[in-house]
């Protein structure tokens, strides 16, 4: 072989060393944020379970059952996210179909922004369900 064939040998060498480790990262990442709301939405629909004796009205009630909605909701996307992955790193790889690949990027990046909104729904609602029951309540009076 010589020198130049060396060089460009060297050259692919790196790149694939690159792209393999860039890709590694790019999907350890992205997934640990999904891993995350995963895991505190199943903690937080344990603590709505805590809350669930306290409910006295059917305010109360409602809001706790759209939080933990919101939670299960987050969770069942978050499922799904986790099987689309592997579809969207195949396309990645394949790098053949573009627009395919760009469909299925634009569908994780929906559901995932949907997962991260329901979350913190389900938190907003959490915290308030907890300052609700505690009868914290300020009126105002006339």
């Amino acid at each position: 072989m010589s020198e130049n064939e060396l060089a460009k040998q060297e050259l692919m060498e790196k790149n694939v060393a690159f792209y393999q480790t860039f890709l590694s990262a790019w999907t350890a990442s992205r997934m640990e944020k999904d891993k995350q709301v995963l895991t505190l939405s199943a903690l937080a629909i344990g603590l709505l379970m805590t809350f669930r004796s306290e409910l006295d009205d059917v305010f109360a009630f409602c809001v706790w059952l759209s939080a933990g909605a919101s939670f299960v909701i987050s969770i069942v996307i978050i499922l799904l996210i986790f099987g689309q992955n592997s579809d969207y790193i195949e396309q990645i790889i394949r790098d053949d179909n573009q627009d395919k690949k760009l469909g299925v990027e634009k569908s994780l990046q929906r559901k995932t922004l949907w997962a991260f909104r329901l979350f913190v729904i389900g938190v907003v609602l959490t915290v308030f369900l907890a300052i609700y029951g505690t009868g914290f309540v300020i009126s105002k009076s006339a």
